[in-house]
């Protein structure tokens, strides 16, 4: 096993001379007649078997480390992986092996002619390899699609056309987490397509779970894989292969100053059997973009006012509209948008919960969105109110897993007969992270350990959950690994937007500690809202401080 040691030289000196100090108390004790101070017998036969004894010994030590769940929360770093799998086994706790990322891409085509992308296409991105799982033909426009394989093409406006196809990374890992704009190359010959790139934020790739993070695990695989305690909640969920990636639940019900939906009665006072489920599934908020259909309203003078209604299956469990933009302007800044409403649409559901106020189900699957926007175009040329439309691309930051999460626990199988409960994706806080790193002239940081060294602060900020505070130490714990001798983190500044689910946003800034707000009435709290901080929302600068030895 990779617990045994394989070189004599990893052994502790102190535990050698231990060992050989024993020993010869040993033969001190059996054999007084032998000395043991000096000469062939001490400098030979008792420190080689002190040293060859020392080796058995740590051997053992390392054993005994990964067999005790004691030993193995004290320093997950002494446990072998093998051993630790072995012995969380029995509590059924599966290690993570690391998940791929998934996304969709936009296809430019210069002709409204039909191709196809074979199964198992490959197409680099920044070095990674992502692929498709099933062939897909993608047909010219006006066609009509007969499977799920088949795609058509839209025109997007300035003579070419776009389609939008699912990839999938090839191998696990979070270096398939790119981000939206992203642009790919295929590596073969793809008739009839200019540009491939990211149409959203490809997620869901993580790396095989280290021992710290897999034991974090043991509560919940004790736990009852029922509806009952919190602690129970969470282990349900978790059970669902589907969802044991999950970071954050926060189960909140009767007695929470969170839980409104228990006072839908005639008296103001709680009643119980609602249940609210706030979820973090990833480290941040993902970005999805859409094409869809908008109306002409009116033309003003500060251009023309077009609408666009998110249905549910498009603005489930969205936070909010990114930005409108024309079909090839995905990475433009986006039109201005007038009117955001969120909406409630629980008809058609096989469960629908007691949702009385839209705030409370904001983030839900339940939610729809109407929009109203400004195109800069005061000509309105052809335009006619309420009749014309067009199609243009909405980028929408989500979190995933929410609506089939609540598929599930709201399932006939699953859900308590005598509960309601309702999945949301957890209040967002968007956090903006900045600091300077504090070195020597002379010293460069290359581009991809400035890349890496973001990553590591946002996946360090995914890690607090529903605490209710994000300390600057985080931040700095996840950057000293990079940092060397000469080197030193300066004033770090952290800048939050929480955007409430009423519908406006509160700002927090503290360079030592963000707390957020005890609001209950309007459903922000440590409960229920979570800290939100991608890759990109991470600043680095690098300033010369003049150190000397």
């Amino acid at each position: 096993m990779a617990i045994e040691i394989t070189s004599l030289s990893e052994l502790d000196t102190e535990k050698v001379a231990d060992m050989t100090a024993k020993l010869a108390q040993y033969m001190q004790e059996k054999h007084p007649e032998v000395e043991l101070t000096r000469g062939v017998f001490h400098d030979l036969v008792l420190y080689f078997n002190g040293l060859l004894n020392a080796a058995i010994q740590e051997n053992i030590d390392r054993v005994r480390q990964s067999q005790s769940l004691l030993s193995i929360n004290a320093d997950p770093t002494l446990a072998d992986d093998e051993v630790v799998d072995q012995v969380l086994s029995n509590y059924n706790i599966v290690r993570d092996n690391g998940t791929q990322a998934a996304g969709t891409v936009t296809l430019v085509c210069p002709l409204p002619l039909g191709t196809l992308v074979p199964a198992g296409a490959l197409f680099n991105a920044e070095g990674v390899f992502f692929t498709t799982d099933t062939a897909i033909t993608i047909l010219p426009p006006d066609s009509t699609p007969q499977t799920n394989s088949e795609k058509v093409l839209v025109p997007v406006g300035d003579g070419t056309y776009a389609v939008n196809i699912l990839l999938r990374a090839a191998t696990e890992g979070t270096s398939g987490n790119i981000t939206r704009g992203t642009v790919l190359a295929p590596n073969f010959v793809l008739g009839n397509v200019d540009t491939v790139y990211a149409s959203s934020d490809f997620i869901g790739g993580t790396n095989p779970t280290e021992n710290a993070a897999y034991l974090d695990k043991l509560q919940s695989g004790l736990a009852a894989k029922t509806i009952g305690g919190r602690v129970s909640y969470a282990a349900t969920i978790r059970n669902n292969p589907a969802f044991e990636n999950t970071l954050h639940i926060s189960t909140l019900g009767f007695g929470d100053a969170e839980q409104h939906r228990d006072q839908h009665s005639l008296f103001p006072i709680s009643g119980g059997g609602k249940i609210d489920i706030y979820l973090q599934t990833s480290a941040y908020a993902y970005r999805a973009t859409h094409f869809v259909d908008a109306v002409f309203m009116q033309q003003t003078p500060e251009g023309s006012v077009w609408q666009i209604v998110l249905e549910k299956e498009i603005a489930q469990h969205a936070y909010e509209v990114d930005a409108i933009t024309e079909l090839n302007q995905q990475s433009a800044e986006g039109y201005k948008i007038m009117l955001a409403q969120t909406n409630i649409v629980t008809e058609g559901e096989t469960f629908q919960p007691d949702i009385r106020y839209i705030y409370e189900g904001v983030y839900s699957k339940y939610q729809s969105i109407a929009l109203q926007f400004i195109v800069p175009d005061t000509t309105g040329n052809g335009l006619v109110p309420n009749t014309t439309r067009k199609k243009f691309a909405v980028s929408l930051r989500k979190m995933p897993l929410v609506n089939e999460i609540t598929d599930y626990l709201t399932g006939r199988d699953i859900r308590p007969r005598g509960a309601d409960i309702l999945v949301k994706a957890a209040v967002p806080c968007f956090t903006k992270i900045s600091f300077e790193i504090l070195t020597e002239s002379t010293a460069v940081f290359a581009e991809q350990t400035i890349k890496e060294m973001k990553e590591a602060v946002s996946a360090a900020v995914s890690t607090v959950g529903f605490t209710g505070q994000l300390h600057s130490t985080v931040i700095t714990k996840a950057i000293t690994p990079f940092l060397e001798k000469q080197q030193a983190i300066s004033i770090v500044d952290m800048f939050g937007r929480i955007r409430r689910p009423v519908g406006d946003n509160i700002y927090i800034r503290d360079p030592h500690k963000l707390i957020i707000p005890n609001d209950p009435e309007r459903l922000v709290t440590g409960r229920t809202t979570v800290f939100l901080t991608a890759p990109e929302d991470v600043s680095i600068s690098v300033r010369s401080a003049g150190f000397s030895d």
